[in-house]
């Protein structure tokens, strides 16, 4: 083997790597801000201005004005508050909470079936 073959086979292999390495990266970048101008153009065009609708929207039911949830018993007021704050939050007002029950425990079956589970 010669030694100054060895040594130009590794110099054009780290070479390879790092220009394909570069170009990934032009690549993405380029991807990147193709990506970004598709949004803002999409942004732009739901900031526009539309034609007024023909029916007013619906007025959005404040909380103070739902009825109460109905809760089974035992379970606490402030459980209750932290789930309707739950839900208010996750569905940005839309939704009301209409009843609190407890569910099974589903940890109690999956140790049973941990522990009994053929091998």
């Amino acid at each position: 083997m010669n030694l100054g073959s060895d040594v130009v086979i590794t110099i054009t292999g780290i070479v390879l790597v790092f220009l394909i390495l570069v170009l990934l990266m032009a690549i993405i970048t380029l991807e990147g801000k193709i990506f970004t101008s598709i949004n803002e153009r999409k942004k732009a065009a739901k900031a526009a201005p539309k034609a007024p609708a023909a029916k007013p929207a619906a007025p959005v039911q404040s909380a103070a004005a739902a009825p109460a949830p109905q809760v089974e018993e035992g379970i606490p007021g402030d459980v209750v508050a932290a789930i309707m704050a739950a839900i208010h939050a996750m569905g940005n007002g839309k939704y009301t909470l209409k009843a609190v029950r407890r569910a099974n425990n589903g940890w109690g079956k999956a140790g049973v079936n941990d522990t009994t589970a053929p091998f």
